[in-house]
């Protein structure tokens, strides 16, 4: 079935569509020169004014053991009290803690949202677009260039090239899952089909403009409703220890991902227990866990479970293959997964 929108709709979104290609070029990711690029994501930071020494120490052992090219934090980067409503200085030095260890190594890195970022600026009059302001202020980060004109805040489409520089081989779409539903009985809310059209025809650009489909991977915070479809009847790999938690209404994202056949892999954070991966309809669908220690899980100092229950999920591109990109889990005490250990086993179990 094709995917259509109306024409209107689809008129603003061809012009911004232009606009972002150029932006996403600058400044230039590429492969280094062995052919490879790497990215880290990390999620449900849960930052505050008050430095969380032990989840930043997960962070720069993350950085520092696998020396990522790229970081994506994947949204609740911040999570503030809304007794009394944060001020923008407070907001400001939350960022400043999930800014610093990629700013201190000067790697690029960029952000999404996700439903607890901006939970309590209701009374503050602080929105997401004045946090954004705050991120785009960091040497390091790219995130600027982000669709304005569509639902959300930080919509983004950044190109990878090769060694070269010349030629994009991969994609990486930045989605803003927005937070919550008007009526609070409805849970949380999708992504919005302005969004999903905004990336059905910027895809489509990206393929007429270097004439072919750019492999990629897409971030955004709140899992779809394919996850909970996808694990009732396929294995996975990793572990899944709670209930996935999307909104409850069905985008149809996925289904514009599966259309256009660029986007490989789609990853979450908001379930801090699951850091599994899996395949649907030959897509993967994923999860890293957590890497802050503000939020759930509370694991004792002394457990054993303690060094892997927060960490953060690698991808590795080689721009000679680059839709067949590397994918694994390296937890707190620095031990890997599966994924990492044993790739027959892994594409046997995801099949």
């Amino acid at each position: 079935m094709m995917f259509k929108f109306p024409h209107t709709l689809l008129v603003t979104v061809i012009a911004w569509a232009s606009i972002l290609v150029a932006q996403a070029a600058s400044p230039q990711l590429k492969c280094g020169k062995d052919g490879t690029f790497k990215i880290l994501q990390i999620s449900d930071t849960h930052f505050n004014p008050v430095r969380d020494d032990r989840g930043m120490a997960v962070i720069e052992m993350l950085l520092n053991t696998e020396k990522p090219d790229m970081v994506v934090v994947n949204g609740d980067c911040i999570y503030l009290s809304d007794t009394p409503p944060p001020t923008l200085e407070q907001v400001k030095q939350a960022i400043s803690n999930v800014a610093c260890a990629m700013e201190d190594r000067h790697i690029p890195w960029a952000i999404t949202f996700g439903n607890h970022d901006a939970e309590a600026f209701g009374k503050s009059g602080i929105t997401k677009t004045d946090m954004m302001k705050v991120y785009q202020s960091y040497p390091s980060n790219i995130n600027s260039g982000w669709n304005p004109s569509i639902h959300g805040v930080g919509n983004k489409n950044i190109l990878i090239c090769d060694s070269t520089g010349k030629n994009p081989v991969f994609a990486i779409w930045l989605i803003d899952s927005n937070d919550y539903r008007p009526d609070p009985k409805e849970g949380y809310d999708c992504i919005h089909t302005d969004q999903v059209a905004w990336y059905y025809q910027t895809s489509k650009e990206l393929e007429a403009k270097y004439g072919q489909k750019i492999p990629g991977l897409m971030f955004l915070h709140i899992p779809l409703l394919e996850f909970k479809e996808m694990v009732a009847s396929k294995g996975i790999l990793g572990e899944r220890r709670e209930p996935e938690s999307p909104s409850k209404i069905n985008s149809g994202m996925f289904a514009a991902v599966l259309e256009r056949g660029d986007v490989k892999g789609i990853f979450c954070g908001h379930d801090h227990d699951n850091n599994y991966l899996g395949k649907w309809h030959g897509i993967h669908l994923g999860f890293d866990g957590l890497a802050g220690y503000g939020t759930y899980p509370d694991v004792q100092k002394d457990d054993v479970a303690n060094g892997r229950t927060r960490g953060g999920r690698l991808f590795l591109i080689a721009e000679s293959d680059p839709a067949n990109y590397k994918t694994w889990m390296r937890f707190g005490d620095g031990s890997t997964n599966w994924e990492s250990l044993s790739e027959p086993y892994a594409r046997k179990l995801l099949k």
